[in-house]
């Protein structure tokens, strides 16, 4: 459970995130799931990882749960990252790394942003502690759902639905 601050710098961070990561019309555009699956699990992946680090910063210590998350859930963690990678690699492959550069960058200053103290510490460690947890890959998506806010980076198809009788 994310606290006002925290779903402020969450929805900041996915601001940034939409500015950053605008795709050119050229790269074509996520499939929903891409969209959904991917980046979330990544911006889990990156708020955990920098709340880790601010609350280390303010000496408390909730590296363990996040290196615990990581280490339990590394296989998931970089086949969502390799998904990302493969998008943004479709403008090219130096564009595409400027691009992906600039993504993952948006999401770490989006959560840097935030003030940093006990109450949203606790709630990071517990979130690590939920992710670490997670029994597989799809408990891991739906915790990153739950806990990221709803944000899809920019460029997601349409859904065209197909009209009867044409």
């Amino acid at each position: 459970m994310m606290s006002r601050i925290g779903h402020a710098v969450a929805a900041m961070a996915g601001a940034a995130l939409l500015l950053a990561s605008a795709p050119a019309n050229a790269a074509g555009c996520w499939a929903k799931e891409d969209a959904a699956v991917a980046a979330k699990v990544r911006e889990l992946q990156t708020m955990l990882m920098v709340g880790a680090l601010r609350c280390r910063a303010t000496g408390i210590d909730i590296l363990p749960s996040y290196n615990a998350f990581v280490s339990t859930h590394r296989k998931t963690i970089a086949a969502m990252n390799d998904r990302l990678k493969a998008h943004f690699a479709s403008s090219g492959p130096t564009e595409g790394q400027r691009r992906y550069d600039r993504y993952t960058t948006a999401l770490a200053n989006g959560y840097g942003a935030g003030m940093t103290g006990p109450e949203s510490c606790a709630e990071m460690s517990d979130l690590a502690r939920e992710a670490r947890g997670a029994a597989n890959a799809a408990e891991l998506i739906a915790l990153a759902e739950r806990s990221v806010p709803a944000s899809d980076p920019a460029g997601v198809c349409p859904t065209v639905l197909a009209r009867a009788g044409r």
